[in-house]
């Protein structure tokens, strides 16, 4: 083979090479780039706290490779903005490369400083692309919202408001022998497995119009329904005083641990409230004395109730109402139980002396909402048998349980459908055909004459069963 022609191989390989480089010379039409939005919008994030991510995509809608000339955040540096620039994490890049039909992202983040304010505020800012032909931009708002940071804290007796929210980081204590007060409006939101611990006394004062809110700190939309984004209210043995009266419980690994409370002296009253979207137990009592009312028990992962080792309860107008799916759940919605096992697993029998459940629903998407595992105690110890009882109450249960003992079932509905108005949007009042309606025993009602919005129970032709009474329209 001559010198010539290996020249001219070597140079025919060589303009092959470089001619397989796809070439971004063209600058797009006048018709622009294709926007998947033209705005990002954030839901309201606490000052000092990131938010989630958003994204957008830019598509080039033309039949040649292109290139971006700029694609950059126009407040720059100094905006409380920041781009992810198809991989690269800067807030301005030049001669960004798109192929021909095919698209890029870009990630859009934000972080908004304390501005010592009550009230939300707004920020804002553009994404603007450019092109030889054209300038396109996309819209970037948020809102923002100070908040009281707190963080392992041990608290005196002192008073929460509504003025700013309370985001809380592993755990708040109220001290022994003092008292939170929590006024009507205030927001306490958790970051994960934070937690408010009692020693003390809580007194949680929401009203009908501005209940209290216990639940996990992202605000975005996606997060309402989401269990497990923190811990839970754990009122520990000693504690005494407590009460909650409307407050929205949501979005914990429990709702409320009520550990040997309200034994010596007034019990634990919960009135008004609703435990929702909680991974594992909405409420978990363990040998303590507890009055609830006009209360909903909702979607939790394991037990919507759990009444353990023993104590002293009172249910009026609760609904119970667990279709909870986030993860298989074989436990039902309520759970009882009179005992515990000790060190040496002996069985050791703790007085169930009352669970009362007057004008209740019990109900969920089990086969079975209630379940029992109960010790009947013989001989000398006779005495411990536990007392229980459901009265005017609707109740899904197994077909294996016996509800003809009048000892613990008087007026009981077995297994009819309650018609709520719409589980999947957790919307528990009743249907206009409901067989709840009107079903109530009149002497429980005239205990809570008035349910969770304010009805009068006592107008119509009988109190309804559950913390809704039904206003027909006139």
């Amino acid at each position: 083979m001559t010198k010539a022609v290996k020249y001219i191989i070597i140079l025919t390989l060589f303009t092959g090479l470089f001619s397989c480089e796809r070439e971004f010379v063209y600058r797009g039409g006048e018709e622009g780039l294709m926007l998947s939005t033209d705005t990002i919008m954030f839901d309201t994030i606490f000052t000092a706290i990131g938010s989630t991510t958003h994204n957008f995509l830019i598509y080039n809608p033309y039949d040649e490779d292109m290139s971006i000339e700029e694609i950059e955040l126009s407040g720059g540096d100094d905006s409380p903005f920041r781009l992810n620039i198809n991989g690269y994490a800067e807030n301005e890049l030049a001669d960004v490369k798109v192929r021909a039909k095919d698209s890029l992202f870009v990630f859009v983040e934000v972080t908004i400083n304390p501005v010592n304010s009550n009230s939300p505020i707004v920020v804002s800012d553009s994404v603007i692309i450019r092109t030889r032909e054209r300038r396109q931009s996309v819209k970037l708002i948020a809102y923002g919202q100070d908040v009281i940071l707190m963080q392992k804290e041990w608290l005196k007796t002192q008073t929460f408001t509504k003025d700013k929210p309370y985001l809380i980081s592993d755990y708040i204590v109220v001290d022994t022998a003092q008292t939170l007060t929590i006024e009507p409006g205030a927001r306490l939101y958790f970051q994960k497995d934070a937690s408010l611990l009692v020693l003390g006394s809580l007194v949680v004062n929401g009203t009908k119009d501005e209940p209290v809110l216990f639940a996990g700190h992202r605000l975005e939309d996606w997060y309402v329904d989401k269990p497990g984004q923190w811990g839970y209210i754990h009122l520990l043995p000693g504690s005494s005083g407590t009460s909650i009266d409307y407050a929205i419980i949501r979005n914990g690994m429990m709702g409320v641990l009520a550990d040997s409370v309200g034994l010596n002296e007034n019990p634990l009253e919960i009135n008004n409230t609703k435990f929702e979207h909680i991974s594992t137990f909405g409420l978990l009592a363990q040998s303590a004395r507890i009055k609830v009312t006009n209360t909903l028990f909702g979607d939790c992962g394991t037990h919507s109730l759990a009444i353990t080792v023993g104590g002293e309860y009172e249910f009026i107008h609760c609904t119970f109402a667990n279709y909870f799916d986030w993860s298989f759940r074989s436990t039902p919605a309520v759970f009882i139980n009179n005992y515990y096992m000790d060190e040496n697993d002996n069985v050791k029998i703790v007085p169930l002396k009352k669970a009362s459940f007057e004008n209740c629903i019990i109900y969920g998407c089990n086969l079975g909402e209630l379940g029992y595992d109960l010790k009947y105690p013989e001989g000398d110890l006779v005495g411990l048998q536990p007392h229980y009882l459901f009265s005017s109450c609707l109740l899904k249960v197994t077909d294996d349980l016996d509800l003809s003992d009048k000892d613990h079932y008087l007026d009981v509905i077995k297994n009819e459908d309650p018609f709520f108005v719409s589980v999947e949007k957790y919307n528990y009042q009743l249907d206009t055909l409901s067989v709840a309606k009107d079903a109530g025993n009149r002497d429980f009602a005239e205990i809570v004459p008035e349910d969770i919005l304010g009805v009068n129970r006592l107008e119509d032709n009988g109190p309804d069963l559950g913390l809704y009474e039904r206003q027909e329209e006139k």
